[in-house]
């Protein structure tokens, strides 16, 4: 009997021996251990065992994972109680590929948190972010920075007043006054906030979005296009694509845009309009189902309308409810050097065009067949031609004089808010 150990006694044995090695790994987890230090001077603080440390202090944390932090600078407070290093100059933190410095900071060892302030940089891979102040908690893979927030990767700059960045995803959510600036192209993407994903190539503005383009001409003038919505998304892919999504308003020089959604192809010079889209050129406005707008080294080419085509055109100044009109299946404006050349209308083709002798009104005619092609010059009709099915009639000027209304084309609105570049508050 004496010489057997009781099992009971065993378990308690068995299960103190567990605990304490337990309470040991977790407590080496949170463990500072110092590796240099030109000199080292204990204090106390009250009751806290203080160690002064000056001179290329080097500390390091490693975790239980074998996760390895490193502390760099050149004072340091060391608080034994709370496990606490205050970090006085050239402050140095680094995990793996991250690598955060400042003027100075405070790092805890049971959270694994350093607090930064002033002049606070991070670095990662090609990606390098200025603030005033900064927290980045090692463990967690998280960071987040206030005051003056600069961000530099390889394809923009990003500004705002507040980020948190996750480094497992490469996420960033950028909040107030945000600004992304890509000087290789000339644009700007301003917004409330914004959230860029930067594994998969993806960024979102999700509120207050407006997309600003300066495009300089060889003659020196300068082009601007001008994009917002209620949401706007970008894609870094081989299209370069951004999109816009509801009540979305387009607007430079030559060319107004209203739609439901736009989606911008930056690199193909092109641009697709869809539910119910609108766009003006000079005194036309066109609509459809679908619309298309290409250019090419950023001047229009083209406005390709698929599904209940529609082009219309103020006729005269003077007479204010006179519209000449186009309606088909599809529709394509072609330009040569920022001018409309000619309009193709294919399938269904309809056209009312109101006729003029010396500036004097002098009726309208409707015609209509399988194709429509108007010819332009400076902007003036020169030629109609139809073909395919041709039908056409002659509307006298004392049958359609003060009801030009009641022979509009299926379809007819003119939309009086044209979208302006000076009323989508463009900032500069």
């Amino acid at each position: 009997m004496h010489g057997t150990r009781h099992p009971y006694r065993q378990f308690v044995f068995a299960f103190f021996a567990l605990f304490v090695v337990g309470q040991f790994a977790r407590s080496q987890d949170k463990v500072i251990e110092l590796k240099t230090a030109d000199s080292l001077l204990g204090k106390r603080f009250g009751n806290e065992e203080v160690r002064e440390l000056v001179g290329n202090v080097h500390m390091v944390q490693t975790s239980a994972s074998g996760e390895v932090v490193k502390l760099w600078c050149d004072r340091a407070l060391r608080y034994m109680t709370q496990n606490k290093v205050e970090l006085f100059g050239r402050v140095r933190v680094e995990r793996d590929s991250t690598k955060l410095r400042a003027a100075e900071g405070v790092y805890w060892g049971d959270d694994k948190r350093a607090v930064m302030r002033r002049k606070v940089r991070l670095e990662r891979g090609s990606m390098t972010l200025t603030s005033n102040a900064g927290e980045y908690f090692s463990e967690l893979k998280r960071a987040h920075f206030t005051g003056d927030v600069v961000v530099i990767d390889s394809a923009s700059v990003t500004t705002c007043e507040k980020l948190t960045y996750f480094e497992d995803d490469e996420r960033s959510i950028a909040v107030g006054n945000v600004k992304v600036v890509n000087s290789e192209r000339a644009m700007t993407v301003y917004g409330d906030s914004l959230v860029r994903y930067g594994k998969i190539g993806y960024t979102i503005v999700p509120k207050n979005p407006r997309l600003v383009e300066v495009d300089s001409t060889e003659s020196a003038a300068v082009d601007t296009l001008v994009v917002v919505s209620q949401t706007m998304e970008a894609f870094r892919d081989p299209y370069d694509r951004f999109i816009a999504t509801d009540s979305v308003l387009i607007a430079r020089s030559d060319l107004s845009a209203r739609a439901g959604r736009a989606t911008y192809y930056a690199s193909g010079d092109s641009m697709i309009l869809e539910r119910q889209p609108i766009v003006w050129y000079d005194v036309s406005q066109v609509s459809g189902d679908s619309i298309v707008v290409s250019l090419e080294d950023r001047k229009l080419r083209s406005v390709y309308v698929n599904g209940r085509a529609m082009a219309i055109s103020q006729t005269d100044t003077t007479h204010t409810n006179r519209f000449d009109q186009l309606t088909g299946r599809e529709l394509t404006m072609y330009f040569e050097g920022q001018k409309l050349e000619h309009i193709d209308v294919e399938r269904n083709a309809t056209s009312l065009y109101y006729l003029f002798d010396d500036e004097r009104p002098n009726g309208a005619n409707r015609a209509s067949g399988d194709r429509i092609r108007i010819d332009f010059i400076d902007g003036q009709v020169n030629d109609i031609t139809i073909v395919g099915g041709v039908q056409g009639q002659f509307y006298p000027e004392n049958m359609i004089a003060n009801r030009e209304h009641q022979y509009n084309l299926d379809g007819f609105r003119w939309i009086e808010n044209r979208p302006r570049r000076q009323n989508l508050s463009i900032v500069q």
